[in-house]
């Protein structure tokens, strides 16, 4: 899965396709995994979010569907990393555990953002630039301060 695109590929038959990340597109892989026999598992390579909306509908469906660790892999080498290793890959968290992932991530930039704005006011001070943002600088730093208080 990419941003962009869908890529498949079924073993037995050596069938490759290739349909959009889009709900037209889901519904095609849909419609191909619907007609694959029972015991079916669906494996696919991290894509940075992208695969949250296609992984929870494969799991509504019943399939056994898994992540694998990114390696920039084409889809017919995950198929076979998963023939030879069916235990590989991760589950689909449970709701829970997808809302603490959103929000660590969230905390993780909000303190990223704090980092660089104490680095670019300290920047100024020392360059002696003009102290008019620093009103601007003092709101956003508490801002953020808050929202990284808020999600600890």
């Amino acid at each position: 899965m990419s941003r962009d695109w869908l890529d498949g590929f079924c073993p037995p038959e050596k069938q490759r396709f290739r349909f959009q990340n889009s709900p037209d597109g889901h519904t095609r892989l849909l419609e191909i995994l619907q007609g694959m026999p029972d015991g079916l598992k669906v494996g696919f390579e991290v894509s940075g979010g992208q695969e949250w909306v296609i992984w929870r509908v494969l799991i509504s469906m019943g399939l056994n569907t898994v992540q694998l660790p990114p390696a920039q892999i084409n889809v017919e080498l995950i198929t076979c990393f998963m023939a030879f290793r069916s235990e590989a890959g991760r589950t689909l968290p449970d709701a829970k555990l997808q809302i603490l992932w959103a929000l660590t991530v969230h905390r993780a930039q909000m303190v990223e953002a704090r980092k660089r704005l104490s680095a670019q006011i300290s920047a100024r001070r020392k360059q002696g630039v003009s102290a008019e943002p620093e009103d601007m600088d003092s709101s956003l730093k508490a801002f953020l301060e808050s929202q990284i208080s808020e999600l600890e």
